[in-house]
């Protein structure tokens, strides 16, 4: 199966688990759905043994700072975009969408210290979009995502207006305590400060395994 369209106000989820678990989605692949009245379009961006990331292909109409402050101290974990993710935007997922979602562990190395954290909903390092052309983060962040193999999904536009737009990720820049990772509407990586307001997109993982 190679598509997935849903264009009604919920998609059946518990279906997309089963495909899942029996591996028949592939990098690409789609699910439709809305997000209270936002039309959202989630695409799989890797299939590997845990299961399946899904990253959307729009990006949240709404404009969040990386952090309060212009700081990226404690890094993704600490950030203020990840409490945004987890909290404001997973509390108005629909229902059955929140089941089928599982806890990914996700990576960030600053300083050179490795550390591993639980999140449902994420933002993928530099690396996991660029790969070996990351430039403004100088760690391997796990491995770039297949789907963003192909530079022309790198970039996100507003769906409202078509202009592309500017989107956070996890990562931290190199050598400055001010400034995190982002993409341009260009589809290139670069930083900017912290506190700056940008868009972000809405990732998850689906396991293989049941849910407890």
């Amino acid at each position: 199966m190679r598509l997935i369209t849903r264009k009604v106000e919920q998609a059946d989820w518990q279906q997309v688990k089963r495909l899942v678990q029996e591996d028949m989605l592939h990098v690409g692949d789609q699910v439709e759905d809305f997000i209270r009245s936002t039309p959202m379009t989630f695409e799989v961006a890797e299939v590997l043994n845990e299961g399946v990331y899904f990253v959307s292909k729009q990006l949240w109409p709404e404009t969040v700072q990386w952090n309060k402050e212009r700081t990226n101290k404690g890094g993704f974990k600490d950030s203020n975009v990840k409490r945004f993710l987890n909290e404001e935007i997973y509390n108005i997922l629909p229902d059955e969408m929140q089941e089928v979602i599982s806890e990914r562990q996700v990576l960030q190395i600053i300083d050179g210290v490795e550390e591993r954290f639980p999140c449902k909903l994420w933002l993928p390092t530099e690396y996991e979009v660029f790969g070996e052309e990351a430039w403004v983060n100088d760690d391997h962040e796990g491995q770039q995502f297949t789907y963003f193999k192909d530079p022309s999904n790198r970039v996100k536009c507003d769906d409202e207006t078509g202009e592309s737009e500017f989107w956070w990720l996890a990562s931290v820049c190199s050598g400055n305590s001010t400034y995190a990772c982002y993409v341009t509407n260009y589809g290139s990586a670069n930083s900017g400060g912290a506190s700056y307001s940008d868009r972000v997109p809405i990732c998850f993982l689906i396991a293989k395994e049941s849910k407890e």
